[in-house]
């Protein structure tokens, strides 16, 4: 129903023009008017017919439909000499359009209070029909009012409705350089038909804002825009001034040298103006320079997440969207994906330290090559601190770990005193008061008493030596680690079945003092993994390699099965890396057609 009534509008004002185009052939009327007004029926109407057949809750579309009527009325009254007629163009001009800006591009207000603009508006149109001077004054005032919430929508607006204001801003100053041969006094009818820019381009916005990136023509237009009002104003001003004060012959003179005079500016002010225009359509992404320098000032005052920077990142270069990329996995985003992405590899220190994902902006297939270029020399700070934040974070996540395990540690440590220490103690103290007690007595049940309780002081020891044991091997004080893994060869030089197992351990005979915290995770891992080789390989020898440089590096070998189809990892591998992860290291275990292997690499500099 809204798209049928939209066309048949659409075809009543056409019918309208065409009436009015024969008529004033047939009288003879001076066809500028009549142009200019068919045109803008023209444009009015197909932008509202498009707009309210698409977008039939956008009121935008039947305010264009009601200025296509409107001019059409006024086109067909201009030959029949109908002067009320004649004014029907006003309502387009003096209050569907500001209506429309003011609505553009959502159709809604942007805020409650703008409702009152709209409505006096309203108000105010039929005075300036009228012709009221007074009544063209305030509408004046009122029509400057809606530049502002088109400016608030741009500031506010994401890069969606940035891009559809980019497209009346183009429509706005095309329309402006036709003023230029109507104040030259070219005449008015070039003005009139440019007038239907503005629809045209408020409905491409709105429907079709991604059918080309607009920003180039609207930099040159603006540009020369300026430029143009620049020049008429400083040749009209200086030539009126120096006009006053000269005779004719010598006021051509001075006219020409004013005009050689500006000209010479001509080239300078646009080499000044373009950066500043390029600036706030582009971003920085024009000056790489600025661009670092712009984000280097965000990082030293701004910076609280790595969402932060991205945000800087995509304000810098006008992107829709930007996200840093971790081993498949977002990590943070700045903006909405829609569209062609594109990646970039960051790193840092000669390593790769993620992607920047780069979302393309509407209208583009690809980031062109001014982006890329400034994204190269972005990469690096960027690569750096993706880098410094994720490595953070798993600072963070590891004093998590390091707490919990100390914590966990504690609460075994508490069950253990609790439940076994502290009962054989308690017993130990009951006994010893009945031994006192029964010493005179009966001092045979006080030396049996006695007995018991050499053997329950007996079971007191090897619990404590057991939780000593597993605060930190006892061997490691006594030994050292070297020692301490001799020990453990020796014990395990026969497997359960009986099988000889050759255990040899090869390090350093001048090996330095290790941290305490390395030193047990290294001793626990090679034990670990002699006990793994041992009870499960089948191997008949196995070797223990210890290496220091800048990191303390573990290597335990052996020939035995089940080779590479038969082995999987079990709790002991996953015991081994824990204990790697939580002083900084890593542990790997791998099979090969010889034999398995387990290789830890310790940090020994931060500890």
């Amino acid at each position: 129903m809204t798209a049928s009534l939209a066309w048949g509008t659409l075809a009543v004002a056409a019918v309208a023009t065409t009436v009015a185009v024969v008529l004033a052939v047939a009288d003879g009327v001076s066809w500028q008017p009549v142009v200019g007004s068919t045109a803008m029926s023209i444009a009015f109407s197909i932008s509202g017919a498009l707009l309210a057949a698409q977008r039939p809750k956008n009121p935008i579309g039947w305010l264009f439909l009601a200025a296509g009527v409107a001019n059409a009325v006024t086109a067909v009254s201009l030959p029949l000499c109908y002067a009320a007629g004649q004014q029907a163009w006003i309502l387009s001009a003096a209050l569907a359009l500001p209506l429309a800006l003011l609505l553009f591009p959502t159709g809604r207000l942007p805020g409650p209070w703008w409702a009152v603009l709209g409505w006096a508006l309203a108000a105010a149109t039929p005075f300036v029909l009228l012709g009221l001077p007074a009544a063209r004054i305030v509408w004046t005032g009122l029509a400057a009012a809606v530049i502002v919430p088109v400016v608030l929508r741009y500031m506010r607006g994401d890069e969606v409705v940035r891009r559809q204001l980019l497209w009346l801003v183009l429509a706005v100053t095309g329309n402006a350089l036709a003023f230029l041969p109507w104040i030259l006094r070219l005449g008015p009818g070039l003005l009139l038909v440019t007038l239907s820019l503005v629809p045209a381009g408020m409905t491409i916005a709105i429907l079709r804002y991604r059918l080309l990136d607009v920003r180039l023509l609207v930099s040159r237009s603006l540009l020369y825009l300026l430029l143009a009002v620049g020049v008429i104003a400083i040749y009209a001003g200086l030539v009126v001034l120096l006009g006053r004060t000269l005779d004719i012959e010598a006021h051509l003179g001075i006219a020409t040298l004013v005009a050689v005079g500006v000209a010479l500016l001509f080239n300078q002010a646009r080499i000044r103006l373009q950066p500043i225009i390029d600036r706030a359509l582009y971003g920085h992404r024009r000056d790489p320079v600025r661009a670092l320098s712009h984000l280097s000032a965000r990082l030293d005052t701004e910076m609280d997440s790595l969402d932060d920077l991205l945000t800087a990142v995509r304000d810098a270069l006008q992107l829709p969207y930007v996200a840093f990329r971790l081993q498949g996995r977002e990590v943070a985003a700045s903006g909405s994906a829609a569209g062609v992405l594109e990646v970039v590899p960051l790193a840092a220190s000669g390593a790769a330290s993620g992607e920047l994902v780069i979302g393309v902006r509407p209208g583009q297939n690809r980031l062109g090559s001014q982006d890329m270029h400034v994204l190269a020399v972005l990469a690096i700070p960027l690569g750096v601190a993706l880098r410094a934040t994720m490595l953070s974070e798993e600072l963070q996540l590891s004093r998590e770990r390091i707490v919990a395990a100390r914590e966990e540690e504690r609460r075994r440590l508490r069950r253990d005193l609790h439940d076994g220490l502290g009962p054989t103690l308690s017993g130990v103290a009951y006994a010893t008061d009945a031994a006192r007690n029964l010493a005179r007595s009966d001092p045979d049940t006080a030396v049996d008493l006695l007995v018991r309780l050499r053997g329950d002081i007996g079971d007191a020891i090897v619990e404590i030596r057991r939780l000593v044991e597993g605060l930190r091997p006892p061997a490691l004080d006594e030994l050292g680690l070297i020692g301490a893994l001799h020990r453990e060869a020796e014990r395990l030089s026969y497997q359960e079945g009986g099988h000889p197992l050759t255990v040899s351990v090869d390090a350093p005979s001048d090996m330095p003092e290790l941290p305490a915290a390395i030193e047990v995770a290294a001793y626990r891992i090679s034990a670990e993994a002699l006990n793994n080789a041992a009870k499960h390989s089948g191997a008949t020898q196995v070797c223990v390699q210890i290496t220091v440089g800048d990191e303390l590096h573990i290597q335990v070998r052996d020939d035995g099965s089940p080779g590479l189809d038969g082995w999987s990892p079990g709790v002991g591998m996953a015991s081994m890396s824990e204990r790697a992860a939580e002083v900084g290291g890593r542990c790997e275990a791998r099979p090969g057609p010889d034999g398995g292997s387990v290789e830890a690499v310790l940090p020994l500099k931060p500890w």
